[in-house]
Order: structure tokens, then sequence, then C-alpha cells
């Protein structure tokens, strides 16, 4: 089984993902009783306020002793000063914009954006999103200052894209860097790839091809993925798969690049 840490669960643990090998008849509680053993108190007291997602699916506390391991874990520690795990994401997001306003005013302001029918109906927790805060704020060191569910439909995504990037008339609360999931695939209500085209100012070819290039390296599906990456005005704009794994690997092939891609658009303001 494999487990993915995320934020200060990343750094009690010192990686970002290992292989527990053969685990068969664990638990979800045998798992994390045993990688609590490993690494300390503080790792202990962080997982019982954590979100635990096992193979896309948000797990109980309470089923914890119950519910059998599975092939992916992934731990997601409370973001932005969150006090428990997530019940449910898309009640407390819907079609409305988060905000949560950080102190480092020289930090990446982000703001990621999940596009899913079912998850803005409340079918499912959008568990894509909470991975991508947790990942921009222990990767990139970025202030997630919005956040949102909206439905596969192109113009509220675009629209929602737009307002981020535009902020106010005077070029205050703008985002440096907008993260999309969802919606990139091909079927006929996949539509995020046109609708971050109809917004950009300037098409990204290549972050894209680099997200594209990673996920090819796992498996041959990646060429049917239609990430979209570019600027508009002073924000850069990258959309990413729906599902936590392809998700976080797409973001994480970017890690080196963002950074300098987001001080380089910050001079079109």
């Amino acid at each position: 089984m494999k487990v993915l840490y995320f934020a200060r669960a990343r750094e009690l643990s010192g990686t970002k993902t290992e292989d527990l090998g053969d685990v068969d008849g664990f638990t979800v509680a045998d798992v994390l009783t045993e990688l609590g053993s490993r690494f300390g108190s503080e790792f202990q007291m962080l997982v019982s306020r954590s979100t635990v997602v096992l193979d896309d699916e948000i797990i109980r506390p309470d089923d914890f002793a119950k519910r059998l391991i599975g092939d992916e874990m992934a731990i997601l520690p409370p973001v932005s000063g969150g006090d428990g795990p997530v019940d449910d994401l898309s009640e407390a997001a819907g079609l409305a914009f988060s905000h949560h306003h950080g102190d480092s005013a020289g930090a990446i302001r982000a703001a990621v954006l999940t596009a899913s029918d079912r998850a803005s109906a409340g079918q499912y927790e959008d568990l894509t999103g909470a991975a991508l805060r947790a990942f921009l704020a222990d990767s990139l060191g970025a202030d997630v200052v919005a956040s949102a569910i909206v439905p596969d439909d192109q113009d509220l995504i675009a629209a929602t894209v737009r307002a981020w990037c535009d902020g106010s008339q005077d070029g205050t609360n703008t985002v440096d860097l907008v993260v999309t999931n969802g919606g990139t695939g091909l079927s006929p209500r996949d539509v995020t790839p046109q609708a971050i085209r109809s917004v950009l100012d300037v098409e990204a070819p290549g972050l894209a091809e680099l997200m594209r290039s990673t996920g090819l390296a796992k498996t041959p599906l990646a060429a049917m993925s239609r990430q979209v990456a570019g600027r508009r005005g002073a924000t850069i704009i990258v959309s990413v798969p729906g599902s936590v794994k392809a998700a976080t690997e797409s973001l994480e092939a970017l890690v080196d690049v963002l950074p300098h891609a987001c001080a380089v658009a910050r001079e079109s303001r």
C-alpha cells in the first residue's frame, strides 16, 4: 500500500510518499498506529485531526478500526487553521468562494477551483480540492486565499477564474496562481480546457506538456488528459485532472517552475 503525506504530516514523516509493502488484513487504525509509533507523538496528534482518504474515499474516524486498507492512503492535515478532519467539503464550499487571508504578503496567493457536477451537487466530497490546497501550502508555501466548487459549466468556470485573476477594479485582491481540477478528459461534460483558453492572454503549452509527460511515465492514459496552462493579466492559471493522485502528481511536476512563472507574471501588474 502507498501512503501520501501532505503539509505537516510530510514534515514529520520526512517523506512525500512511501510504500508500506504487503499489509493485507491491516485496518486503517493498524496502519495509523504503526505510523504513529515510527513518527512520534506529534504525528499521532496530527492524525487525530487530519482527514484520511483511502482510495479516493474519506474514512471517518469511527471506521478506522473496521475499514481494511486499500491501495493508497492520503493523510491531509487541517489547512489554513482548520481544527479537525474534513466532514463535508462540498457543503462548506458550494458555489461560493471561501476566503482565508494570510499574513505573508510575499507568498504566492493561490486559488483552487474544482469543476465537477457531482461535487457541486454535494453527491461526494471534494477530496482533490483539499489535496491541492494542502499541496500548495506545503510545497510552494502558498497562501490559499480562495476556493470554490462549480458544475462542469464552461461559462461558470470561466467567470470564476476571470474574477480571481482580475480582482477589484484597482487591481488589488488578485491572486498569483489559479489551479483548476476536473473536466480535462474527453467526455462531453469535460469543458475546463475550453473555459480556461477563453480567459487566457497567453497560453503556456510547455507547462501542460510537462504535466502530461510526468503522467505518461506512469500510465499511457495520461495522453488523453487535456491540461491547459497560461497567464491572464498577472495570474498564472494551471488546470489538472480531477483525481487526487493525478492532480497532485501534475502539480508536483511544476513545483520548480511555478514560483518563477508567478514572479514573471507579477511584473504585469
